[in-house]
C-alpha cells in the first residue's frame, strides 16, 4: 500500500505536467558567437518583454537571438540591466501570436520544500528540438548569498556568475544553457530565474529570486501567491530542525583538500596559443578536482540531549578534535569523545549542556523506497535546508565489511554529512555519513547516491562511543589473505594468521585464480563475491603455485585487518 506521501507526490506531478504541457513562453538565447550555449529567457508579458541574466546575455551585448518554440528565430535588444541581481531586460522583436508569457508569482512567499521545476534551453534543447526541458525539485534553501564571495567559475576558470544576495536553492536539475530560464512553482509561475551559482558549501544549484529580478529592472511585483506545496514534509522538517546544530571543527592540518591539481597560473584566454593545449588539460582536471574538495566550513550535528552531539567522522578530516557548537547566544567549546569509524559516526561532548532538544531515533530501520527529507544547516544557523528523496537501498556495504548502510537519492553534499535523514514520523531514520561506499573512489557530491547509517545502528554504537572508545576498523569477512596485482594478476602478499587462509595452507607468492568458482579479477570482485557468503561456510580456491595449479577449501572467517 503505497504511503500517502507518495500517493499526493504523484499526484502533484500529474497536475504541473498538464500545466507546462506547452510551455512556449521558454526562450533559448543564442550565443553571440555561436560556438557554445548562452542561455534561456522568459517571457513575461504580451508587451514582447522577456527577462534572463547576464549569464546568458554578458555586460557588453546589445543585441541578441532568441529562440521560441518550436524553433523560430527572432532578435531582441536589451533594454535594461540590473547589476545587482544581474538580471537583463529583453524587448523580442515580432513575437509569434502563440507564444504566451509566463505568469508571475511573488517569490518572497516561497518556502523550504515547495515543489518547483526548472525549465529552459538545457543543453540546447529548445535550439535543437524546438521545446524546453523541464526537471522536479523542491525548494531546498533560502539564504544570502553574502557579499565577497569567490565568483563561480567551471571549466578553463571562465566566471560562471557573480552576483549575491537573497537566493533560492534547488534540488531540481540545472544543466548548462539553464542559466536565465526559468524557476516554476507548482501550478507553474515564475518564482525565479536559474544560475549557474552555488554556495560554496553546499553546491546545489542557486536561482535569483524574481521580486528581486522585478524591483532591479524597475517591474510592477508580482502578486499571485506561490502554490505552496510541501506543507506536510514542512512540518515535519521544521519540528526536526531545532535538534540539528551547526559545529566548527579546528583543522590543523587545513580544510582537509586532496593534495592535486594547484590553480593555474592563467585563464586560457590569457595565454599565448602556443600553450592553450597544455593550459586547457590543466583547467580542466584543476576544475575537476574543485567539484569533489572538501571545504573548511562548519558542520552538521544532531542533539542527543545535555551535553552530546552526534556527527559524520567524514567532517574530522584534517586532524579535528576540537571545536565550537554556533549558537545565536554564543559559540559552545566541544570535543571528539568517541568514533565508529566503521560505521563513520563521532560523537562529540560540550563543555557544558547546549539546550538543543534532544533527537528521537526511529525504532526500526527504514525500507526500500520510504521517502525521507534530508536535512542541513546554512552557515550561521540562521536557516534550515532540506532535499527530498527516498531509500533507494538498504544494503551497501564498504569493502568486505559486514555493516549494511543505507543509501539515498537525496541530494546530498560536504555539508550535508552528519544531517538526518527525517521520516514521515518526524524522527530520525537515518545520519548521512557519506556520498559513496568507496574510499578509493569516491563518488561525486549531489550525484543522487549518498550513504546513511540507520537509527538501530547508530543506538547499538552510542554505548561505546559514550565510553570514550574509537573503532578503527570493521570485521570483515574473507579469506585472510592481503593481494597484490601484478602483470594482470593476484598475488598473495601475506596471510593473515588465525584466518581460514593460513588453515588451508595459502603462502605467500601464491597467484589466485579462482574464487568460489569465479575469475579473480580484482580485490573489490572477490569481496563481493564473499559478501554474499556467511561465517563457517567454505569456499574453493585455485592458486597457482610455482608451475601447478594447487585448489584448497577455505573456511570464511571473520577478522579486523
Amino acid at each position: 500500500m503505497p504511503s500517502p506521501f507518495r500517493i499526493a507526490s504523484a499526484l502533484a506531478c500529474g497536475a504541473l505536467l498538464g500545466a507546462l504541457e506547452a510551455p512556449t513562453g521558454i526562450l533559448a538565447v543564442a550565443s553571440a558567437n555561436g560556438d557554445e550555449i548562452a542561455g534561456s529567457a522568459v517571457f513575461i508579458d504580451k508587451n514582447s518583454t522577456a527577462i534572463t541574466l547576464a549569464e546568458a546575455v554578458p555586460e557588453g551585448q546589445a543585441n541578441v537571438e532568441v529562440v521560441v518554440h518550436g524553433g523560430l528565430r527572432r532578435s531582441a535588444r536589451v533594454v535594461a540591466r540590473d547589476p545587482r541581481s544581474s538580471a537583463v531586460l529583453l524587448r523580442v522583436a515580432d513575437p509569434p501570436a502563440d507564444l504566451q508569457p509566463v505568469p508571475l508569482a511573488d517569490s518572497r512567499r516561497l518556502q523550504v520544500l515547495d515543489r518547483v521545476w526548472s525549465a529552459g534551453n538545457a543543453t540546447d534543447a529548445i535550439m535543437l528540438d524546438g521545446a524546453a526541458s523541464i526537471s522536479r525539485g523542491v525548494v531546498s534553501g533560502l539564504y544570502e548569498l553574502p557579499e565577497g564571495e569567490p565568483a563561480v567559475r567551471g571549466r578553463g576558470g571562465r566566471v560562471l556568475a557573480s552576483w549575491n544576495g537573497p537566493a533560492i536553492e534547488t534540488d531540481a536539475a540545472i544543466n548548462d544553457g539553464n542559466q536565465g530560464g526559468a524557476l516554476l512553482d507548482d501550478a507553474g509561475r515564475l518564482v525565479g530565474l536559474t544560475s549557474r551559482a552555488q554556495a560554496r558549501e553546499r553546491r546545489l544549484p542557486l536561482c535569483v529570486p524574481l521580486a528581486r529580478i522585478l524591483d532591479g529592472l524597475d517591474l510592477p511585483p508580482a502578486q499571485a501567491a506561490p502554490a505552496t506545496s510541501g506543507a506536510a514534509w514542512r512540518r515535519i522538517a521544521s519540528a526536526a530542525a531545532p535538534s540539528l546544530g551547526l559545529v566548527y571543527m579546528q583543522r590543523p592540518r587545513g580544510p582537509g583538500n586532496p593534495d592535486g591539481v594547484g590553480r593555474p597560473p592563467r585563464l586560457l584566454g590569457e595565454a599565448a596559443a602556443s600553450e592553450r593545449d597544455r593550459l586547457a588539460t590543466w583547467w580542466e582536471q584543476y576544475w575537476h578536482q574543485q567539484q569533489v574538495f572538501y571545504t573548511d566550513q562548519p558542520i552538521c550535528a544532531l542533539s542527543l540531549g545535555d551535553d552530546l552531539l552526534l556527527t559524520s567522522a567524514s567532517n574530522l578530516h584534517g586532524g579535528a578534535t576540537d571545536g565550537r557548537l554556533l549558537l545565536p547566544a554564543g559559540d559552545i567549546a566541544c570535543t571528539v569523545l568517541g568514533r565508529d569509524l566503521p560505521l563513520d559516526l563521532a560523537l562529540l561532548r560540550c563543555e557544558r549542556a547546549h539546550g538543543l532538544p534532544v533527537a528521537e531515533l526511529a525504532s526500526a530501520g527504514p525500507g526500500l523506497g520510504d521517502e525521507i527529507v534530508l536535512m542541513g544547516r546554512h552557515r550561521g544557523g540562521g536557516s534550515w535546508t532540506a532535499t527530498l528523496g527516498c531509500i533507494s537501498a538498504t544494503e551497501r556495504r564498504r569493502a568486505q565489511s559486514r555493516l549494511a548502510l543505507l543509501q539515498t537519492d537525496a541530494r546530498a553534499n560536504y555539508g550535508s554529512l552528519g544531517g538526518p535523514l527525517i521520516d514521515a514520523s518526524g524522527r530520525v531514520t537515518g545520519l548521512c555519513v557519506l556520498l559513496g561506499p568507496s574510499d578509493e573512489r569516491p563518488w561525486l557530491i549531489n550525484s543522487g547516491v549518498a550513504m546513511a547509517v540507520d537509527a538501530a545502528r547508530i543506538a547499538a554504537a552510542l554505548p561505546a562511543m559514550r565510553a570514550g572508545r574509537t573503532f578503527e576498523r570493521p570485521p570483515i569477512l574473507g579469506l585472510g589473505v592481503v593481494l597484490r596485482p601484478r602483470d594482470g594478476r593476484l598475488q598473495i602478499l601475506s596471510v593473515t594468521p588465525g584466518t581460514g587462509a593460513e588453515a588451508a595452507g595459502l603462502q605467500q607468492g601464491d597467484v589466485l585464480r579462482t574464487v568460489a568458482g569465479t575469475q579473480a579479477t580484482s580485490p573489490d570482485a572477490i569481496s563481493r563475491i564473499l559478501l554474499k557468503r556467511r561465517p563457517g561456510e567454505r569456499v574453493e580456491v585455485v592458486v597457482a603455485r610455482g608451475n601447478a595449479d594447487v585448489t584448497v577449501q577455505v573456511e570464511l572467517r571473520e577478522f579486523t585487518p
